[in-house]
């Protein structure tokens, strides 16, 4: 199994999560951060007293899903999430070694054993 986290700007937010739904993701999650350094946007960063920098309000996304389905989501989110511009975000890839379901004590692939995500054809 594979974690994806893509950290992306807000204004490109729901064309990405309909564009995951289209290929056949089921589950992620989407939490509001604050993005300092390189994955500020100059255009809508804001100075912050807190952190004495500029940060930008940015989406993260987290998937977690088969190794064979992580290039085709990947390649979803970077088509659908790139501008050109300068605080785009970015994709991390990392791999997940155990899974525990909370409600039955299953483990392992359990989360991803029914289909969750069709290839694109």
């Amino acid at each position: 199994m594979k974690e994806i986290k893509a950290y992306i700007r807000r204004s490109k937010m729901d064309e990405v999560i309909h564009g995951l739904k289209s290929i056949g993701v089921k589950a992620m999650s989407v939490i509001t951060v604050e993005g300092i350094g390189a994955l500020v946007n100059r255009e809508e960063s804001t100075l912050s007293i807190d952190y004495v920098t500029n940060y930008s309000l940015l989406y993260k996304i987290e998937i977690v899903c088969r190794e064979q389905d992580t290039h085709t989501i990947v390649s979803q989110i970077q088509k659908l999430a790139h501008t050109g511009e300068g605080g785009d975000g970015v994709i991390f890839v990392s791999s997940v070694e155990h899974a525990v379901k909370i409600r039955s004590g299953e483990e392992g692939h359990f989360a991803l054993d029914k289909p969750n995500f069709k290839a694109e054809e």
